[in-house]
């Protein structure tokens, strides 16, 4: 009996396959024990069941009499539907039909997610797990899930979990480093198309101290996330700022962050103008295709016509469309000043490059602006992107070509243009140059210097019936030229310039075909004195000289002109296109620098010129180069610690009276900046003097009060002043804005506007109505 049963063993030890009731198990080592009836399996142990899982490990213990395999060590679970599990000391109830471990566990799921349990019950025919205790997912964007309690279907790929905290790690959802977008629910469920998240709490907002609550935060009764349609929707939404409620929204969708653009919706804004009465402002996107959009800005009054207003672009292959229209039926009611009618405008700007070759390309613009009242603009403060601002008086309508050619250094612009001043109401508000045509080239020798070469022709028209048409050609030359041993920097610089033209019912030219010529030539000189090192505590002073003779046949040039620093020394102080400054004058001046630590330094500039004349009647007497000694022009830069001063100026010769200054000042103090502009400039024909000032407060980290003004002391008159308290985090961007705007119009009343404004990063802007008084 021994023998035999000895023989039995022998074959169980070297066989592999082991049937046992609806499993097939592989071991290297099989040992039966009859009288504890049970089964050891070990050495690379494969259990595979009828629903085709598969265990692993290296020790299993079947207990015949409870039907349980007690399955010790590290244990790999690998289900039918793609699932991993790994534990150790693993018990498979083959009665109960459920795998289940007391001990920590990691799921890995078919998309690749991890999921860490503190324990897990496998239900083999249900094809369901489940796991109570503190439970962690992570996926591959970086996220992270912790769940009270979790249970994921194999079939449906859906996981269910409970009291949910997501911390969403994804570089998507940030627009600041600092940022911490995070969801926490009562539950959620997850499914390869779409995600709940019930009861739940939203926010991208850093931590706070002492687990204070967040800047804002989203609460919704329902978020879902559709995969399919990449999109969130909310049900019964209420938007917290510092745990106040700002906002309900029964319903709210939007784009998940992996869409760049959709259509839908934009958030309104309400608005109330003391010109136009109350409005509300509903924005639509629309994107058409993946190279086109459309967006409408509608604003619907109470008391006037509705504003439609839309916004199209389209980029093509190396070019760009964009076309900005609106349209309005008007007032509803005519009074003396406010009449009646429909007000529109369009704009357009289309724009190409072209890749001829390597060393060859070319550019074409086109822009159409068109308003059907000049007050239209002010009146509904239109904000496009093709316009400078609301406030503009001009108009630009333009056709314009650029060709460069790099290797052979040369450029070539064709320009036709029509401008519009819509602050007049007759003819004269139009100014046509039809065409213009510019050719520049750089010019070099090895052993006479190096030039410029330019040719314009332009044709315009304006004020109704003057015309001009001008062909100029002008030449730049210079050749550094120094004399003696005298350790200077020396150059001949000359300017040679033919204009040809002809005119009508222009009083300052000739009324006939004209050919001029032009000429100048000049030695500007420069020496470098140093004390000191020039980078540490250096000082440099930079005396400087020209002397320049043009033959003095020039044109009456009755144009402001301001003489400054930098055009002093100069052939072309003028900046006429058709005259060149003609005479024999020596210019002279100084810069001087010094350097400090920390890259602070003072720098100034001061030059003037003499004339050999006494007068020169044909020069413009705004520019002071008409007298034998011009003011005295300058400007001083200092920079040291918080303080930032620049002060450009212009004295008369008699050192008596500036007739132009600008001062611009920039101090810190602490957590303070101030700004003061200054500018008064005289003898000109519209004298102009203005004062300029800003103020910013930060307080703390975060908040931003600022103030700034603009006064015209010539009209004794404030054109503008702001005020605004800003407060900015990580996610949130909070202001309170104040400004008063004045029109000298009599129907467009002046008016003061409050506006408060919230961002909450990454939705975008929460506005309040804006009111105005």
């Amino acid at each position: 009996m021994k023998n035999n049963f000895l023989i039995i063993f022998i074959l169980l030890f070297f066989s592999e396959v082991f049937a046992l009731e609806n499993l097939d198990i592989k071991s290297k080592k099989i040992s039966i024990d009859k009288k504890k009836e049970i089964t050891i399996f070990q050495d690379e142990v494969i259990i595979k069941d009828e629903m085709n899982n598969i265990i692993k490990s290296d020790y299993v213990l079947y207990d015949n009499k409870f039907k349980k395999l007690d399955i010790k060590g590290n244990v790999i679970v690998l289900t039918a539907e793609g699932y991993s599990i790994k534990s150790k000391n693993i018990i498979l109830d083959n009665q109960k039909n459920i795998i289940f471990s007391k001990n920590t566990s990691t799921i890995t799921d078919v998309q690749k997610n991890e999921i860490f349990l503190e324990n897990f019950e496998y239900q083999i025919k249900e094809k369901k797990i489940k796991s109570i205790g503190n439970i962690e997912v992570s996926d591959g964007q970086g996220n992270t899930y912790k769940f009270s309690q979790i249970y994921i279907d194999e079939k449906s790929k859906e996981l269910f979990g409970t009291d949910a905290k997501a911390y969403l790690n994804d570089k998507s959802f940030k627009t600041n480093e600092n940022n911490k977008p995070r969801i926490f629910s009562n539950a959620i469920s997850i499914k390869e198309d779409q995600s709940n998240f019930i009861k739940s709490v939203f926010t991208t907002c850093n931590y706070r101290k002492n687990d204070k609550c967040p800047a804002w935060e989203l609460r919704a009764k329902n978020i879902k996330h559709d995969n399919i349609k990449k999109t969130i929707y909310y049900d019964n939404v209420v938007i917290k700022v510092y745990d106040i409620p700002i906002l309900f929204l029964p319903k709210l969708a939007h784009p998940d962050p992996t869409v760049k653009r959709r259509s839908g919706f934009l958030i309104p804004s309400i608005s109330d103008t003391k010109n136009l009465g109350a409005s509300i402002n509903i924005p639509y996107f629309w994107a058409i295709n993946k190279d086109k959009d459309l967006t409408f800005k509608n604003r619907l009054f109470v008391s006037e016509h509705p504003l439609v207003l839309g916004e199209y672009r389209q980029a093509f292959l190396n070019s760009d469309l964009i076309l900005d229209f609106g349209y309005t039926g008007g007032y509803k009611k005519e009074t003396a000043s406010k009449k009646s009618g429909d007000k529109s405008h369009f704009f357009s700007k289309f724009k190409k490059k072209y890749f001829l070759s390597e060393n060859k390309e070319a550019n074409l613009e086109v822009n159409i602006q068109s308003v059907s009242n000049k007050k239209y603009l002010k009146l509904y403060r239109i904000d496009s992107t093709l316009i400078d601002n609301y406030q503009t008086n001009s108009l630009k309508n333009f056709i314009n070509y650029d060709y460069f050619d790099s290797k052979k250094d040369q450029f070539f612009n064709l320009h036709s243009s029509v401008f519009t001043d819509i602050s007049d109401d007759y003819n004269d508000k139009y100014e046509y140059i039809l065409p213009e045509l510019n050719f520049n080239k750089n010019l070099y020798s090895n052993n006479f210097g190096y030039g410029n070469f330019n040719t314009n022709m332009k044709m315009s028209n304006y004020d109704t019936n003057k015309s001009e048409k001008f062909f100029i050609n002008d030449l730049d030359w210079t050749f550094d030229k120094k004399f003696g041993n005298i350790p200077y920097d020396g150059k001949f610089i000359t300017k040679l310039k033919n204009v040809n033209y002809e005119v009508k019912n222009i009083d300052e030219l000739k009324q006939e075909l004209t050919h001029e010529f032009f000429g100048a030539i000049g030695y500007l000189a420069s020496i470098d004195l140093v004390k000191g090192s020039p980078k540490n505590y250096g000082h440099l002073l930079t005396p400087k000289l020209l002397f320049k003779y043009a033959p003095n046949h020039m044109k009456k040039d009755t144009n402001d002109l301001d003489l400054h620093n930098k055009n002093i020394f100069s052939l072309d102080r003028l900046g006429s296109t058709s005259s060149l400054e003609g005479g024999t004058s020596l210019t002279y001046g100084i810069d001087y620098k010094k350097s400090f630590k920390n890259d602070q330094e003072l720098n100034f500039s001061i030059g003037q010129i003499i004339n050999e004349k006494k007068t020169d009647k044909r020069k413009p007497d705004t520019s002071s180069l008409d007298k034998r000694f011009s003011d005295v022009v300058g400007d001083l830069n200092f920079e040291k610690n918080n303080l930032k001063l620049s002060y450009k100026y212009s004295l008369d010769q008699n050192f008596k009276e500036m007739n132009y200054s600008e001062v611009e000042t920039k101090y810190s103090l602490g957590n303070m900046s101030f700004n003061i502009d200054y500018l008064k400039e005289e003898k000109i024909t519209d004298p102009k003097e203005y004062v300029k000032s800003s103020i910013e407060i930060k307080q703390g980290k975060n908040g931003l009060f600022t103030f700034d003004n603009k006064r015209n002391i010539v009209t004794n008159a404030s054109e503008y002043y702001n005020l605004s308290y800003e407060y900015i985090n990580d996610c949130l961007r909070a202001g309170l804005v104040y400004r008063r705007e004045f029109y000298n119009d009599s129907e467009l009343e002046a008016e003061n506007s409050l506006l408060f404004k919230i961002t909450l990063s990454p939705f975008g802007d929460l506005n309040s109505p804006k009111f105005y008084q």
